[in-house]
């Protein structure tokens, strides 16, 4: 029941940052704010899995706190959140998405530290482009952090309402290459581009910030 609640309430924020991302900025920034704190929270779990003896309440109380937490700090410091909270949810986006680039590093935790790294550098620079950007710019990049979490949500779905997970993961690595495992990549870069592009034309289309 938690993880449907859950799953709703990300496609509805998504849904919002992704089509009304300009119109609702401040909000859009608290929404990754909360993305950015479940995203920390999350870390934090890890790398505290083996000195600590997370239950389950204790991993959903810490992650609904760092969650509403930073969305709330998000909202009230608005511009001033906006590059450390791009840089946080950018950083781990990029871990995710791209850590293959790294792939040669043998040692495994400097892959990990310079795959984050570069996933903070690159936060950083979207940071400062959107806060001195215009609107097409701050269109794009809420288009891309709504329909990021979008497709995030929905592909696991939809694939399982058309076939097996290993089903999918063969036809993934048949398109994809061998490296790619069992997680929906295919499906979730088509949602994300489709998302994002039509986010972003939506967007340009509407009228000046609200919030």
């Amino acid at each position: 029941m938690v993880n449907i609640i859950v799953t709703i309430l990300a496609a509805v924020a998504g849904c919002l940052m992704c089509f009304e991302g300009y119109k609702l900025f401040r909000l859009s920034l608290g929404i990754a704010g909360g993305v950015a704190g479940f995203i920390l929270a999350k870390v934090l779990i890890e790398l505290t899995a083996n000195t600590i003896a997370w239950s389950s309440l204790a991993k959903t109380i810490v992650l609904a706190v760092f969650t509403v937490g930073l969305a709330i700090l998000a909202f009230t410091l608005y511009m001033k959140a906006l590059i450390a909270i791009t840089m946080i949810v950018c950083a781990f986006w990029f871990f995710d998405d791209f850590s293959f680039l790294f792939s040669k590093i043998e040692n495994s935790a400097l892959r990990i530290l310079f795959t984050y790294l570069a996933g903070l550098l690159a936060g950083a620079l979207v940071g400062v482009i959107v806060y001195y950007a215009q609107k097409w710019t701050i269109s794009l990049f809420t288009a891309y952090v709504g329909a990021r979490i979008i497709s995030g949500v929905l592909s696991p779905i939809i694939w399982s309402g058309v076939s097996s997970a290993e089903y999918v993961g063969v036809i993934e690595q048949k398109i994809l290459g061998a490296d790619i495992g069992i997680n929906y990549t295919l499906v979730r870069v088509l949602l994300l581009v489709a998302f994002c592009a039509a986010g972003f034309v939506i967007q340009l289309k509407t009228s000046k910030k609200i919030v």
